[in-house]
């Protein structure tokens, strides 16, 4: 037989409260989506810290001051000298001019570009692969 739970009684303890299940999935799919999100953000500030340590100095430079920020400071101005002593500063500017360029190209760019390649010739390199 099946009870019938009358919501006026005081039947649960006070300070009691009933979750929906809807709503604790939706917390378990809240914890998923933020990992998410720190481990994109986190592997970005990894590639940025590479490829683009001039930008994360600019950024580290707008904190506050305070001991902690200091050291923060100085610890990634050092890291944008050893990048720039390793070459890997250069590869982002190489990155960026590509970028602008298609970013500024014009469809009459885009045009003359695909006319060439389909009438240009084939590259030496791929010539006389075969021997004949």
């Amino acid at each position: 037989m099946m009870e019938h739970i009358d919501p006026e009684a005081d039947a649960y303890e006070p300070g009691f409260e009933m979750t929906p299940k809807a709503q604790l999935n939706a917390e378990g799919e809240t914890r998923k989506t933020f990992k998410r999100v720190l481990l994109a953000m986190l592997l970005g500030l990894f590639v940025l810290s590479l490829f683009h340590s001039a930008s994360l100095v600019t950024y580290v430079r707008g904190l506050p001051i305070g001991p902690v920020e200091d050291t923060i400071i100085a610890v990634t101005e050092a890291w944008h000298e050893q990048m720039q002593r390793n070459g890997l500063t250069a590869l982002y500017g190489e990155l960026n001019a590509a970028v602008v360029a298609i970013h500024d190209a014009t469809w009459e760019d885009v045009d003359a570009l695909l006319s060439q390649s389909r009438t240009g010739d084939a590259p030496e390199e791929l010539r006389g692969g075969v021997e004949e």
